[in-house]
């Protein structure tokens, strides 16, 4: 499990993490070498030769895409896809009519019972599970197979296809770090299968995860990864630490990126610096374009819903994104609602989102000034039965935290804010969890615009 609070447990050994790499010293060289920091978790792709072939195949598919359907129209794919889920999959099975006469999913139908989204062709030996850390929600466990999950790595391509930047050179050890900024995070050296045994490294900045506060710098400068992923909390961490590394992109996801942090981001590194609109529950979805983001996966149909009803909007109108498709038998999407607002608009039989309101970045201050990320008070909040809940910070540094909730929780919620913030002014008001909420169940709001406004 990527995120799992209750502690995850090994339970394969190197082999069975990777059966088709024959030589995988580079990743006992990743996890041992003088500057790695304290790794806590073991992680690996699972992908055998029949994996393989589908993987390699998607890629094909994503790369060589050109249109995905037509104003007003479904895709030729769409109507099969459905019908395969009312045979296969018990979430569906007992719908009836097609698929344009279908309600929504929410994520909370997939978070009370997983298990109804898994499909009766899917193999339970390929089970792969990843736990969110409940940026935007309650936590939530997202079943994937090794295929699925493996697919991250082609959709990534697909984007940096028009950049003209290959992952996989000869002569660099890693391809892809996905760096971190957190008080705590699961962190690994991996490998890619797809990608010939390139190295892949979760990292935290943290220095408490590390042996001395000068190595994540010297292990960053040693295997200078092709690609930098991660979020703009952990990238404005890295420039403060000016590695000499010389990545071929960067790729921000799990919150809006702003173009002021992209400026200084493209600026140093002297790369492209992609904002990805991806999801847990079907990875990446869209990639930044200007003001609007295009699609880039056209095996996802995207529709607009109201966002009160079940009810598609007009073409051209905003809503709320609404999501079916996929390539992840363990959890098929049939109009899953994304919590996320936007316009769809059609170009040459390709989707483009705009106006998007995900995941606004949202910059807190502790007292000493340092950035807090949000991840962070997310995770923290995790272990209250909240149903929902709202941070404000002003300019003062105060705090005012409205939850959602049936117990009496104040004082501990506010001990865990302390720790985080430091003794700064905390208000808490709690409501009953039948109370209604608004459109976002997590919601953060901040006086602090921009990162250095203070």
């Amino acid at each position: 499990m990527e995120e799992n609070n209750k502690g995850p447990r090994i339970g394969l050994s190197d082999t069975e993490r990777f059966p088709l790499l024959n030589d995988i010293s580079l990743l006992h060289e990743l996890r041992q070498d003088e500057w790695a920091p304290n790794f806590n978790f073991m992680s690996g792709d699972r992908i055998t030769a029949h994996h393989l072939q589908e993987v390699e195949q998607y890629a094909l598919n994503i790369r060589a895409a050109r249109r995905f359907w037509d104003e007003n129209q479904q895709p030729d794919w769409l109507e099969e896809y459905w019908e395969s889920c009312t045979a296969e999959v018990p979430f569906y099975k007992y719908r009836s009519g097609e698929f344009r006469s279908q309600p929504c999913i929410t994520r909370e139908d997939i978070r009370r019972q997983p298990w109804l989204f898994v499909s009766e062709k899917a193999k339970l030996n390929d089970l792969l599970v990843y736990q969110t850390s409940g940026t935007t929600g309650a936590p939530l466990d997202v079943l994937f197979d090794p295929v699925s999950q493996a697919c991250w790595l082609p959709q990534m391509q697909s984007i940096l296809d028009e950049y003209g930047v290959f992952i996989g050179e000869q002569g660099r050890k890693v391809a892809i770090a996905l760096i971190c900024s957190q008080a705590t995070t699961l962190t690994y050296a991996s490998l890619s299968t797809y990608l010939n045994g390139a190295g892949i490294l979760k990292l935290n900045l943290n220095t408490a995860e590390w042996k001395d506060p000068s190595h994540p710098v010297k292990y960053l400068e040693k295997y200078n990864p092709e690609v930098l992923t991660g979020d703009p909390f952990a990238f404005m961490a890295l420039l403060k630490l000016k590695p000499g590394i010389s990545p071929k992109a960067l790729i921000s996801s799990a919150m809006k990126l702003n173009d002021g942090i992209k400026e200084k981001l493209e600026g140093y590194f002297n790369a492209p610096v992609l904002d990805v609109y991806s999801l847990t529950e079907c990875r990446n979805i869209a990639v930044s374009v200007g003001n609007k983001y295009r699609a880039i996966r056209p095996e996802l149909y995207l529709e607009i819903f109201h966002p009160e009803k079940d009810e598609p909007l007009p073409y051209g109108e905003r809503g709320e994104l609404v999501v079916s498709g996929g390539n992840n038998p363990f959890l098929p999407l049939i109009r899953y609602r994304t919590g996320d607002f936007c316009c769809l608009k059609i170009e040459d039989g390709v989707p483009y989102l705009e106006d998007l309101g995900a995941r606004k970045l949202t910059i807190f201050y502790s007292l000493e000034g340092a950035v807090v990320n949000t991840i962070d008070i997310s995770r923290k909040m995790t272990s209250y039965p909240l149903s929902g809940f709202r941070l404000h910070q002003s300019e003062n540094l105060s705090l005012q935290f409205e939850g959602w909730t049936n117990e009496d929780v104040c004082g501990q919620i506010s001990s865990d804010l302390l720790d985080i913030f430091g003794q700064v002014q905390i208000s808490i008001k709690l409501n009953s969890a039948g109370s209604d909420l608004s459109e976002k169940v997590v919601a953060y709001t901040s006086d602090f615009s921009s990162l250095g406004s203070r």
